[in-house]
């Protein structure tokens, strides 16, 4: 047994090495910092430049002769991102292969022996105790997805990011804080590498041939000029960000029933010769992978499978340096997509699955672009949440190597529990193996104190309510499983929450309270009432600091369209708000 806090005292020590990098650093001060928050007892922090004063928490296998009690074997299966923790006779070792590996040992190790727990990026939690006794250790941790993201605005917070294990590519997580899995450019790119701006005019032979015509829609992958454009392009952005790993040569993002990919006579050919559209992309798409491996045998490149491209080519491969995120937007989201697509073998859910397996089969790198939200209606609950974990198990057996799942990422975020789903993401993607529901309630129970129980109650009355229904990202709130009961039912449990918490605690809960609001405001058949409910409604939501209620819709135009119908439906003349996330 390590007694390294007793009855207010410590005998152990804090030691890194005196060559440490910014992030082990880092490791040492959070450990130090949080075992004080918990005992209220200081355990000093030195270099190994010191002598040994005594027992010690090591902090990375650099630290003193701390490499001689781990194998090579036990680093190399870390990973970049895997931790040890083991007892060396008296001492603690804690390492990781990489500084990150490290960082997430320490937060490992508050987990597992403080309770150490950081729910949102203000909300966290720790044991408090006098004694701090941790028995005998061998304890290794290694990630079940290399890429794990949660697309939430509140989640990139840095903080938040690292504590919970998350490398998301938007996180704002410093070099300190582990850094992040950075892409460049990581969503839709075609437009970006050959600009229909600067081409389409004097070049539309660099474009789309759409029934006999050129058209700014997507790329001519055939054009050799419009490789050599690309290329260069792609090795401008490489020279450009030397802390970026990965960069997109993806489709652009055309959401529609009738695909504009070119169907000139050279992609015709390449896409009918591989059975699917995806064909020409990954020929495109491996040529310049090609090209930059032989410069930057460490960059990788990045395309999607989405839409028209998510089937598998029959014959081509992605090169072993290319990423493929496949993309399910198609889908519903009632059931979990295996139960779906067992009751509805010719559904979009099956054929997804299908796509998975199709695409593992022919790369070692398959990630996943999922969803979590609903985008017409942010405030609109989206309950989701077993229905994502056992996706998440199901991606994880089915061999995919990376998982996004997107949440309202504007600047005010705030959609329908994000929150709570950002950490359920964090936690699944560290270990699909988890229990949701205890995840669920341990989270609800830090956050909303005494209103927990009432606020589950509400999430499982929802999960009911959509479990036999179709449930899409653009529901409206007359969609067939909201019901006025449902609505009504849900406002009593919300109402009863708040009056169980004050403070902080009790604005969290009217936060998330807005969800129901919203429903029950936009649902209401009376003109007149309804426009002074909204005015009261869009108080509420700005006094949150509610940037966007509908996917990248001005807020104020938000608010005139629940004014203007029954449900929002009547959104005409409004303008898309485009912007860069950062």
């Amino acid at each position: 047994m390590h007694k390294i806090v007793e009855n207010g005292i410590s005998q152990y020590h804090i030691v890194g090495s005196q060559i440490s990098k910014e992030c082990e650093r880092f490791a040492s001060s959070e450990l130090q910092k949080y075992i004080y928050e918990s005992t209220n007892t200081l355990v000093p922090y030195f270099s190994d430049k010191c002598e040994k004063r005594g027992k010690e928490i090591i902090i990375d296998v650099k630290t003193r002769d701390a490499k001689k009690h781990c194998t090579k074997e036990e680093l190399e299966r870390l990973g970049e991102e895997g931790f040890l923790i083991k007892s060396v006779g008296d001492d603690i070792l804690i390492t990781g292969n990489t500084p990150k590996g490290t960082l997430y040992g320490v937060y490992g190790f508050l987990e597992k022996f403080l309770g150490f727990r950081a729910f949102t990026k203000d909300v966290e939690k720790i044991n408090h105790t006098e004694s701090l006794l941790v028995p005998e250790l061998n304890l290794f941790e290694t990630p079940d997805f290399e890429y794990r993201d949660a697309y939430f605005r509140f989640a990139f917070d840095g903080g938040f990011s690292s504590k919970n294990r998350l490398n998301s590519t938007l996180a704002d997580l410093s070099d300190a804080e582990g850094g992040r899995f950075k892409f460049y450019n990581f969503h839709h790119s075609f437009d970006d590498l050959v600009p229909r701006s600067e081409y389409f005019e004097t070049h539309p032979e660099y474009f789309s041939m759409i029934d006999g015509k050129r058209k700014a829609t997507q790329l001519c992958l055939s054009n050799p000029h419009v490789l050599e454009i690309a290329t260069k392009k792609v090795f401008q952005w490489i020279e450009e960000n030397p802390n970026c790993r990965i960069f997109s040569v993806a489709q652009n993002d055309e959401v529609t029933d009738n695909p504009r990919f070119c169907e000139c006579g050279e992609c015709r050919k390449i896409d009918e010769y591989e059975g699917a559209p995806s064909g020409s992309i990954i020929n495109f798409v491996n040529k310049i992978a090609e090209r930059v491996e032989k410069v930057y045998p460490d960059v990788l490149i990045h395309t999607f499978a989405f839409t028209y491209s998510r089937f598998a080519p029959k014959h081509i491969k992605p090169r072993k340096n290319v990423i493929v995120r496949l993309c399910n937007i198609e889908c519903e989201w009632g059931k979990p997509f295996s139960e779906d697509s067992e009751k509805s073998p010719s559904d979009k859910c099956s054929e997804f699955i299908h796509n998975i397996k199709d695409w593992t089969k022919i790369s070692d790198r398959v990630y996943i672009w999922d969803y979590a939200v609903n985008f017409s209606n942010y405030l609109q609950i989206f309950p989701n949440f077993y229905q994502m974990a056992q996706n998440i198990r199901l991606y994880k057996k089915l061999g995919v190597g990376g998982v996004l799942e997107q949440g309202n990422f504007s600047y005010g975020g705030g959609a329908a529990l994000d929150d709570l789903k950002s950490y359920l993401i964090s936690k699944l993607l560290w270990n699909s193996r988890l229990d949701e529901d205890e995840i669920i309630d341990e989270f609800l129970d830090g956050v909303y104190g005494k209103g927990a129980p009432y606020i589950k109650e509400y999430i499982l009355l929802w999960t009911n309510a959509v479990s036999d229904k179709k449930m899409t990202l653009y529901d409206y709130p007359d969609a067939e499983y909201i019901t006025d009961e449902l609505i009504e039912k849900s406002d009593k449990l919300f109402s009863l929450a708040e009056e169980r918490e004050t403070g902080d605690v009790l604005k969290r809960i009217q936060r998330e309270h807005l969800s129901v609001e919203y429903m029950k405001t936009v649902r209401i058949k009376d003109d007149e009432k309804r426009i002074k409910a909204v005015d009261d409604f869009a108080q509420k939501v700005k006094s949150f600091k509610i940037t966007e209620i509908m996917e990248r819709l001005n807020l104020y135009d938000s608010f005139e369209f629940m004014k203007r119908g029954i449900f929002t439906r009547n959104r005409e003349g409004f303008y898309v708000l485009y912007y860069i996330v950062r």
